[in-house]
């Protein structure tokens, strides 16, 4: 009995020796982890992503050399030349001039051994600035609607001068470039193909109009479309698609919504609008942020299904729109939608409205030449009709007329004229300026 409690002592000292010696494993201990590779996610897709100058390129190319005009409207001598200014490298950008008037401005086109890309809105510099890269870092938060190239010192001095005309701001400003002698006649100038007469429209105290001097012929097609399902929008768009419930209210309307954000199709015309009411905003948003916020967020899921090009941008609504282009025209019509128009809010996209059709397949037996009039023509009908005063026309341009047939996968493209008014396309049918209608849509 007499070694009990040193055996007492003994266990209870081996107890706490224990405890601590367990407690410092528990408290060194590091267990051997393997890496848990995420898999990754892909990236829903309804097109295949763009470069910039895919989606912000000119709608016409003007040539003035030997007091005469030439141009093209051609998508291939446009994406051609634009392939090319990605690869230029400008000085300092200068301001040479603000408040030009209209006649400074006619005057500035129509000299000779320069060529203008007209641009159909305000082009931000700063995202220009990924395009052709200038020198200095800090850059204007102003735009440009006419890229002029002045090649009349590369023969001497090897030196390009590029303009940046606004015709809004009335501001020109310019950079130089250097190039071999010989680059810009052998390589520029001849990759523009097809070049057809044009003729300057003066009007006084206005800027001048340019027109093809010639009838033409142009070819109407018969698309079959293809389309976009809207679920995979839904899946794009909304934070959570596994809550968003839809609402098919009748043959020609569906609804998906998720109690906050709502998008609306139009099945008959296959046009969607999806609006988050919670991130609309006023707070003011510079053009530049606005064009790459746009850019960037319709390029991520490959939403630029077709020769889409920047056509507009609303600083004051946040509004950025992007208008479908076939064989170099621009794709106009009444009721069924061309254009891709995004909103932004917050720090993120207020409201997303596009077509979800894709003009697919041109049929050949429907597939034929359409002579339609010259940009002379068309001037002399406005100015005889009187329903349209040529000093409200901002421009005229051939485009397609784009219809939905009586088989709804079907859709015409008919060769027509159009006059930017105020804003607004004005068609001018073919009929009319032949003697018929008054032409006025």
């Amino acid at each position: 009995m007499k070694y009990i409690e040193q055996i007492k002592s003994f266990l209870l000292l081996f107890l706490v020796l224990l405890s601590i010696a367990l407690t410092f494993a528990i408290w060194t201990y590091t267990p051997s982890l393997q890496v848990i590779e995420e898999s990754p996610v892909d990236q829903l897709m309804v097109g295949k992503k763009k470069d910039l100058q895919e989606v912000i390129k000119p709608y016409r190319i003007l040539v003035r050399n030997h007091d005469d005009w030439e141009g093209t409207i051609g998508t291939e001598a446009i994406n051609h030349l634009m392939e090319m200014m990605t690869g230029w490298n400008g000085s300092n950008l200068y301001l040479v001039q603000n408040n030009m008037s209209d006649k400074k401005i006619n005057d500035f086109l129509r000299t000779n051994q320069r060529m203008t890309l007209f641009f159909a809105d305000e082009v931000p510099i700063k995202v220009f600035h990924s395009i052709i890269r200038f020198s200095q870092d800090e850059l204007p938060e102003t735009g440009f609607n006419k890229l002029v190239l002045d090649w009349s010192k590369v023969s001497a001095d090897k030196t390009l001068i590029v303009y940046l005309l606004s015709d809004s701001h009335r501001t020109l400003y310019s950079t130089e470039i250097k190039m071999s002698g010989d680059y810009f006649q052998e390589t520029v100038l001849k990759a523009l193909q097809g070049l057809v007469a044009y003729k300057e429209i003066e009007r006084p105290e206005n800027l001048s109009l340019y027109v093809p001097a010639d009838e033409m012929e142009l070819v109407q097609y018969t698309y079959y479309i293809d389309e976009i399902e809207p679920d995979m929008f839904r899946d794009i768009l909304f934070y959570d698609p596994n809550i968003v419930r839809k609402n098919i209210e009748n043959q020609e309307t569906a609804k998906y919504t998720d109690g906050m954000t709502l998008m609306t199709v139009d099945v008959k015309y296959r046009y969607l609008n999806y609006v988050n009411p919670s991130s609309e905003s006023m707070v003011e948003i510079p053009a530049s942020q606005l064009l790459q916020d746009s850019f960037e967020f319709v390029n991520e899921h490959g939403g630029f299904t077709g020769d889409y090009r920047l056509i507009s941008i609303n600083e004051a609504k946040h509004i950025v729109e992007y208008q479908l282009f076939k064989q170099g025209f621009p794709v106009l019509g009444t009721d069924t939608a061309t254009r891709i128009t995004t909103t932004w809010g917050e720090n993120q996209l207020f409201r997303y409205k596009r077509p979800y059709f894709l003009l697919d397949l041109d049929i050949n037996s429907e597939k034929f030449n359409r002579k339609v009039a010259s940009g002379l023509q068309v001037v002399d009908f406005i100015q005889k009709t009187k329903q349209l005063e040529l000093s409200e026309v901002d421009d005229l341009i051939l485009g397609y007329y784009i219809k939905q047939n009586d088989n709804d996968l079907l859709y015409s493209l008919e060769p027509s004229w159009f006059a930017l008014s105020q804003g607004s396309w004005i068609r001018i049918t073919p009929e009319a300026i032949g003697g018929g209608n008054n032409g006025l849509e």
